[in-house]
């Protein structure tokens, strides 16, 4: 069985590491970061100042179900996609 993230905190150290990731690749925030999971966990936000400004989010009562893909688009226009997977390791893409 697929163990669910539960814990918001789980899920905001994942994004930050997200984050940290393409800040590593020279992106430029502001940052609209959306994660979505296979049972339909959606979560999007626009990111230049703490705490992160809200713009859509769904939650299924299970939580967000790995493998989580996670899309970032900086100022510029560049994208990264990032799949976390069971081991809630990082690939970028």
């Amino acid at each position: 069985m697929i163990e669910p993230i539960v814990g918001i905190g789980d899920l905001t150290e994942l994004i930050r590491g997200a984050l940290r990731a393409c800040i590593d690749r020279g992106m430029q925030a502001p940052f609209i970061l959306c994660a979505a999971s296979p049972n339909g966990s959606v979560l999007c936000m626009r990111i230049d100042d703490i705490p992160p400004e809200m713009l859509a989010e769904h939650h299924e009562p299970a939580g967000f179900r790995i493998p989580i893909t996670v899309m970032v688009l900086d100022q510029t226009g560049e994208a990264a996609l990032i799949t976390i997977d069971a081991e809630r390791r990082m690939v970028v893409h």
